[in-house]
């Protein structure tokens, strides 16, 4: 069932960054982006595919309490008396007068108009917004809006471009707009962060599968400001001396990205770490982490980070990969590149595991 869970949570943040991506650039000239070509019906099987997969905590919510209330009750409990209900609902009518408003090829400001209808809905349905309603709204509603902005537009241009075309143009505005999207990022994702673990405790929440999921989260977005960083500011510089096509590498970006966006949907299904002390008590440490250490995790109490010389080799191993994305920027192909990202995530994983005494 969490795996279920997981793949629609996945699956939600990609179409909603499909969605917003391809209303933003309709508000860009088109001397000022690549010629893009995305097929109607894949816009529209985009809208349907969020109202199936926001079904996803539904269904996990329903399963819970069907065994106690039967599920015709559960069913209607859920969709009337819970917020993620109730927000499905909300999104399926929005879902239906954007589905209909593209068939129609109706005002880009409408379009605009249903998502953030929506967007706001998946904040209102957000873990944090349970616990504290208009700053949680709020807060989860910028965080989710910048980051399908900044992807959308980035999906739309690497996976939907047709050709070369506008490139300098379109770099020159995309990268201080990418990098005022992060910057909200980073912001709001800290606010959001601290109303589930307060930053004495950030450690300590690694020996649960939340806090495994946060630190993978953490790190992948490191490689992704590196990719960032390549195409926003190196790849601009070799437009001006040669005919380099960034979009390879855009895609690079993008893909590790999705992978971002993995982690964050495997932390919908988990129980995030008010207590850590008290979850571990109660659902038991993290599987993975305990099977890498060799010991039973029984309390976190006690956890300190104590750097080996084995854990230290694997964090200069990753730094040496994080380096090497830098490096082969034009001189071997981008997979390589995702390649060294990918690899600087698992070793620097690996080497602060392993740094863990408990």
């Amino acid at each position: 069932m969490s795996m279920f869970i997981s793949l629609a949570e996945l699956g939600n943040y990609i179409l909603f960054s499909i969605l917003v991506g391809h209303v933003a650039l309709q508000f860009v000239s088109e001397k000022n982006k690549p010629q893009i070509e995305i097929s109607k019906h894949f816009l529209l099987l985009s809208t349907l595919g969020i109202i199936i997969f926001t079904l996803g905590p539904i269904v996990q919510v329903i399963t819970y309490f069907e065994g106690s209330v039967g599920l015709p009750l559960a069913i209607y409990s859920v969709l009337t008396d819970f917020q993620v209900g109730r927000a499905w609902l909300f999104i399926g009518f929005m879902a239906t007068f954007l589905w209909m408003t593209i068939y129609v090829e109706g005002s880009k400001y409408l379009q605009a108009f249903w998502l953030l209808m929506m967007i706001l809905a998946v904040g209102y349905a957000s873990h944090i917004a349970s616990l504290s309603l208009w700053t949680g709204l709020v807060t989860h509603v910028i965080h989710f809006l910048m980051v399908t902005l900044w992807v959308g537009v980035l999906i739309h241009v690497t996976w939907f471009s047709t050709g070369k075309y506008n490139w300098k143009k379109f770099l020159k505005w995309f990268t201080p707009f990418a990098i005022v999207c992060l910057l909200i990022v980073v912001i709001s994702g800290i606010s959001l962060m601290l109303f589930v673990v307060e930053p004495k405790d950030y450690v300590n929440s690694w020996v649960l599968p939340y806090g495994q999921m946060l630190l993978l989260k953490h790190i992948s977005i490191i490689p992704v400001l590196v990719f960032a960083f390549m195409n926003g500011v190196l790849a601009k510089k070799s437009l001006k001396h040669s005919a380099f096509n960034p979009l390879p590498w855009l895609k690079g970006e993008s893909i590790l990205l999705l992978l971002v966006f993995y982690f964050t949907s495997v932390m919908g299904t988990l129980s995030p770490p008010h207590e850590v002390e008290f979850t571990v008590k109660t659902e038991g440490a993290s599987q993975l982490l305990e099977s890498l250490l060799g010991t039973e995790i029984i309390s976190s109490l006690h956890l300190q980070l104590v750097p080996t010389f084995q854990s230290s080799l694997l964090m200069f191993i990753a730094i040496i990969f994080l380096s090497l994305i830098l490096v082969s920027f034009k001189k071997v192909k981008p997979i390589l590149s995702v390649v060294f990202g990918l690899s600087f995530i698992m070793a620097l994983y690996l080497g602060i595991m392993l740094s863990l005494f408990i």
